[in-house]
Parts: C-alpha cells; structure tokens; sequence
C-alpha cells in the first residue's frame, strides 16, 4: 500500500506472507510474515524550494522492515536414511540411520534494516548525488556448532549465529562538458560495509582460524584471517614464534591445536569493507569511448606458501625439486647475521629435519604466520571500450 500527500510525502508498506517447504512436514515452522515500511519527502515540491538555488531537485527517504531467508538444512523434523547393512551372508536386508536428528527449533534466518537516503541535483541536474546508509541486525542465522553429542550427533546444524552490520552507499554523477556534438560525463561510486559477528560458538583449531579462505569468530568480521606470531629467525636461520603462553618457540605449533588459541593475532578480513569504481563517459556523434576503473580496498589475503615438503614414508625431508621456489628465496637467510637483515628462514636441510622431527610443523606455522600476509587493496583498469552508431537510415 502506497499513500501520496500533495505529491510530497509518501508513506508506504509491505506485508508479506511466505512458506517454505524447507522444514519438510515440521508442524513446528513453515510460516513467515515479513514486512517494510518507508517514508519519502519530495522537498522539490515544496514552496520554499525555489529559495534552495543552485539545487535542482531534492528527495529524502526512509525504511525499516524484517526479511526472512529459508535456512540451507532441513532437519526440523529427524532425517532418516535407507542403508545397506553389512552382513555375512547372501542374504540383504536394508537397514535406517539418522542422518540428522530433529531440531525442532530451527526457523527462518532474518534481517532488520534501517536505510536513510537522500537524493540530490544541482546546477539544473549537471550534479547528480545519491547517498544511503544503512544498519542491518542479522539474527537466527544458520551454522554448524559441537554439541555434546548426547543424541547421537557430535555437530549440529541449527540457527546459531547473529551478526550485525553498517554501511553507506554513494553515487555521484556530473556533467563535466556537453560542447556541440560532445559530450564527457563521470560517474563515482562508492560504498563501505562493516560487520562483526555477535553471536556464535565454533569448535575451532588453528588451521581453521590461519587458512586463507577466513574464518568465522564472535566479536571480529565475517571471513576473518588470523596469524601465528612470528618472533624472527634464529642464528640458525629458523623460524621462532610466540606460543600460547607468551614464550617464544622454535619447534613450531601443531595445526590441530584446539586450546588456548587466543595468542593468535588477528590479521583482517577477506571481504573488502571499501569498493566502488571510476567511469568516465565520451560522446562525440556516434562514437563513444568508456573507460572504466574500479577498486577494492581493507581486505588481507594468505600468501601461498613458501616452504613445501615433499614426505617419504610419511617423513618430512628436504624441499622438493619438483616444486618452484619463490622469488623471495632469493633474500632467505644463508649465513649467521642474515636474521638481522631479514625473515625469511633458510631452507632446511635433509639432516636438520631428521635431527628434529617437529621442525616440520615450525614451516608450516611460519607459512600461517603474520609476515605471510599481504593487502588485497587494487585499483584495477576495468575496462575501456569503443564504439559507434551508426545512423538509423
């Protein structure tokens, strides 16, 4: 329903009734009302606005409503499988197994948001701006969480998690010069999300929270990327880390650690909290020539990994000649006094990872370390295109 007064304020809104048959037969959930509402002021038709030169129209708006997204499992009610039991005999006989067991409070995942805009002219439309912020309250969302596994299932999915997040979209539009026939115009746009998890328990280790692909955690972003410690190369030129207790180590850590991992230090997120892109618009008659930058900015990636081991008989040795070294190997550490000059640990030999077994896992965490992060900031040359129209007869 949409109510317009004197062709200035508008009052809108949304109800919505949606079911899904996601939950299976679940008497328990299947219904979903959402809804929206907004508000808008034309301030263009207002009486006062001729006194608002050099601006050529001007808007407001405002919205707040609840959404609803169908969860991505279905165990509302208990999943139970056909199988084929082992038995020794010719005979067969199919046999059940729950796959999943009932959770009979799992529902929708949900969002509130609330958007402020504003959309303005100036200088008769040669200015174009619009701008929205927004704030957003994910709730109920759907995650896989350790449970005590008293029913048979160590983890279980259900609606574990909330997150919330803040942003702001821009665009802006100018006309820089329409002479004849020619015409050049830019288009801006930018926008900033942040976000930080608020709700949910994981059972992690650290090669969960160090791989590049992110992690997960309450209090930080979605996709977070964290780092073990790196402490510097010894006289030796091995790596050394700080270990859960502050200390400072050399056997490196094990990737399956699952205690006391706060020691590891967060390093950022995968997502970009700042994209947006750079156009700009030539018109001469029938030709047009566009040209296209964009950007990304506030997102960290894992370096791949420098040190890699080829394992006989499940025994680590030397790097593999199968395997091309980098092109930082050419800084590592060679000789004493290079740890001063440098973090790049020297290669290991045959006899020192024999002599030390659990130097192996010191490469290993050096590759998940703090110095094997780089920014994901670009800006990249898009696209530039050229074209014409020819005319219609």
């Amino acid at each position: 329903a949409t109510y317009t007064f004197k062709n200035r304020y508008t009052v809108n809104g949304t109800l919505r009734y949606d079911a899904s048959n996601q939950f299976g037969p679940s008497p328990y959930i299947r219904w979903m009302p959402t809804w929206n509402t907004g508000v808008s002021w034309n301030v263009t038709q207002e009486h006062f606005f001729q006194y608002l030169k050099p601006i050529s129209h001007l808007s407001f708006n405002a919205s707040f409503g609840v959404t609803a997204v169908a969860p991505s499992v279905s165990n509302s009610l208990s999943q139970i499988y056909t199988n084929d039991p082992w038995r020794n005999s010719s005979q067969r006989e199919l046999g059940l197994s729950i796959s999943n067991t009932a959770n009979h409070d799992l529902t929708y995942e949900k969002k509130q948001e609330l958007n402020l805009g504003m959309q303005m002219g100036l200088f008769k439309n040669h200015i174009n701006l619009a701008l929205d912020w927004y704030t957003r309250n994910n709730y109920d969302l759907i995650g896989r969480v350790p449970s005590q596994g008293l029913n048979g299932t160590v983890i279980r999915s259900g609606n574990v998690a909330a997150m919330r997040s803040s942003g702001v979209d821009l665009s802006l539009q100018t006309k820089n010069l329409t002479v004849g026939d020619f015409s050049w115009v830019t288009t801006f746009v930018y926008a900033r999300n942040d976000n930080k998890i608020t709700k949910l328990y994981v059972d992690a280790t650290i090669e969960d929270m160090v791989k590049g692909t992110g992690f997960s955690k309450e209090g930080y972003p979605v996709g977070s990327i964290f780092s073990i410690p790196f402490r510097g190369l010894n006289s030796d030129g091995l790596p050394t880390f700080a270990d859960a207790n502050g200390n400072t180590t050399i056997d490196g850590l094990r990737l399956d650690q699952r205690d006391n991992l706060e020691f590891l230090k967060y390093s950022g997120t995968i997502r970009p909290t700042d994209v947006g892109s750079l156009g700009n618009l030539f018109k001469y008659k029938g030709i047009s020539l566009n040209v296209l930058l964009t950007y990304s900015f506030g997102n960290v990636l894992r370096l791949p990994a420098s040190f890699k081991h080829k394992y006989i008989n499940d025994s680590p040795t030397s790097p593999s000649d199968m395997v091309a070294m980098p092109k930082e190997f050419k800084n590592r550490w060679m000789q004493p006094g290079d740890e001063n000059r440098t973090n790049i640990p020297a290669i290991a030999s045959a006899y020192q990872l024999y002599a030390t077994p659990t130097l192996e896992y010191a490469y290993t965490a050096y590759n998940y370390s703090d110095v094997r992060i780089a920014k994901g900031d670009f800006i990249r040359l898009k696209e530039i295109s050229l074209s014409y129209d020819f005319n219609k007869a």
